[in-house]
């Protein structure tokens, strides 16, 4: 895992010849993914030998499943995510989730305030942007701010990824205007153009 996270498909690929059947398709559907090759990774997710999984391999299935809808954009996968995250709350496994692929990682992070809402969901997303901001990639990704955020903003900022707009007015009693501002100025010195992107950019910088 650690040589597909490095971007290094070939030593994962050999030593899953050595893995039992269903082990072996998980880490190939795994390389699959990160080589951008989706219709592989669904391939190898569709083997016979995934018909029994321990609960922690099937979550990493359903994951793995998702994570090929995100990255071809597919319209159910919303629904695939929530899916997941019902699974994870019935084990315990936050972790698993989080770490089994940077594509659920990200669209946690980015597309929080549209999970199901819930304490499991909120350690979830704290999680996920943990993960997305100790990424060795992510600080060189970003890019200082443009100018540094009033503390208003930083309030917003914090309840961006787990509120919606109407909540977030609720929370700070103050106006949806007056949110739609302050997130006008955020976007502009973060230097994006959507929520998505202001929740991954924060976690980049270190200031969510």
């Amino acid at each position: 895992m650690l040589r597909l996270s490095l971007g290094d498909l070939r030593s994962p690929v050999e030593l899953a010849e050595e893995l039992t059947p269903a082990r072996r398709a998980l880490v190939l559907a795994r390389a699959a993914l990160t080589a951008g090759d989706q219709q592989a990774a669904r391939e190898q997710l569709q083997a016979p030998g995934l018909a029994h999984l321990t609960p922690r391999l099937a979550l990493v299935r359903q994951i793995l499943l998702a994570a090929t809808g995100i990255a071809r954009d597919d319209p159910a996968t919303p629904g695939n995510v929530g899916n997941v995250i019902d699974t994870a709350r019935r084990g315990g496994f936050i972790n698993t989730v989080v770490t089994t692929t940077p594509q659920m990682t990200s669209y946690l992070a980015g597309h929080a305030a549209q999970s199901r809402p819930g304490p499991f969901t909120k350690q979830l997303i704290a999680a996920a942007l943990d993960v997305r901001a100790a990424q060795p990639t992510a600080a060189r990704e970003g890019h200082a701010l443009i100018e540094p955020l009033t503390a208003a903003e930083q309030r917003i900022l914090q309840l961006l990824p787990t509120s919606t707009y109407l909540q977030i007015a609720a929370t700070l009693y103050v106006s949806r205007n007056t949110v739609k501002t302050h997130l006008h100025s955020i976007y502009h010195k973060l230097g994006v153009t959507s929520r998505a992107q202001a929740i991954q950019r924060a976690a980049d910088l270190r200031i969510l």
